[in-house]
């Protein structure tokens, strides 16, 4: 078992205020959680080298990585099992800073239920944008119907 608790450290955290309506969407939400938490830290946000999410995420770590300015990342992961992954996501980040793949890894998870697309809700009336996981099971989902 790796013993990290001496080698890595949670040196930032961030969030944006919780409200019925922010009129942002869930990719600015998380870009604002981000560059918050990387200010907490002291850190730039291009400084950024390693991200990991929960697979509920929808705003890709390569928008959000674009987003920040984040040049190259070195370590990505995702974990399952949706609400279940928070102690998951931590400790995969700890394993990727103790490992040395990567120097700085954020942590997040963003989306706007209230005012984008609620739980449970069958059409969204907002358009959102294409994402990775759309886009590649586009290509095995029956469509038309």
């Amino acid at each position: 078992m790796l013993n990290y608790a001496n080698e890595t450290a949670i040196v930032g955290i961030g969030a944006t205020e919780f409200s019925k309506n922010s009129g942002r969407t869930p990719m600015q939400l998380a870009t604002e959680a981000c560059i918050a938490a990387c200010a907490d830290a002291g850190l730039a946000p291009s400084a950024v080298d390693g991200m990991v999410v929960y697979s509920a995420e929808k705003n890709t770590e390569i928008e959000v990585a674009r987003n920040l300015g984040v040049e190259q990342l070195t370590h990505f992961s995702m974990i399952n099992h949706g609400g279940g992954a928070a102690c998951g996501v931590v400790a995969q980040a700890a394993t990727a800073l103790y490992s040395g793949a990567a120097t700085y890894v954020l942590v997040y998870r963003a989306f706007n239920e209230r005012s984008w697309h609620r739980f449970g809700q069958g059409v969204q009336d907002v358009h959102q944008s294409p994402e990775a996981f759309d886009v590649s099971f586009s290509w095995t989902s029956p469509f038309g119907l």
